[in-house]
């Protein structure tokens, strides 16, 4: 994958402006991922709901073969705006160094009203 951050946009933080993927890739989306464990328990709290989600992506990535490598764009979805830095240390200690392209948002709720921080994801893998 091809990396894209010109110097005419402003430089990202922990996320690149553009990922260009080869031709013939294998492409993976991923619906979003939310801070409940697989026996359906809900995490308590930002930092544990952020870490499970990260959790859940990373095994529908391994069930596909693909890792965090493979991630292409993230979609993240905050319930509070003060979680921000919070969902941010968690997300870094799942990506590491990867940087694909990124969006954060913040909504009023998510689909069920005890959910604080949701994840998306598309992975391609040649």
């Amino acid at each position: 994958m091809k990396i894209h951050n010109p110097s005419s946009v402003h430089p990202g933080g922990t996320y690149s402006h553009g990922i260009e993927v080869p031709p013939n890739a294998r492409w993976l989306y991923i619906s979003g991922q939310v801070g409940v464990d697989a026996a359906g328990k809900m995490k308590d709290g930002v930092e544990a709901q952020t870490d499970q989600a990260w959790q859940n992506l990373k095994s529908v990535l391994a069930a596909a073969g693909m890792s965090m490598e493979n991630v292409v764009k993230i979609t993240s979805f905050l319930v509070d705006e003060n979680s921000i830095e919070a969902y941010r240390k968690g997300r870094g200690a799942h990506m590491g160094e990867h940087r694909p392209a990124s969006t954060l948002v913040i909504v009023k709720r998510l689909a069920q009203p005890t959910w604080l921080v949701e994840v998306e994801a598309v992975a391609a893998k040649t």
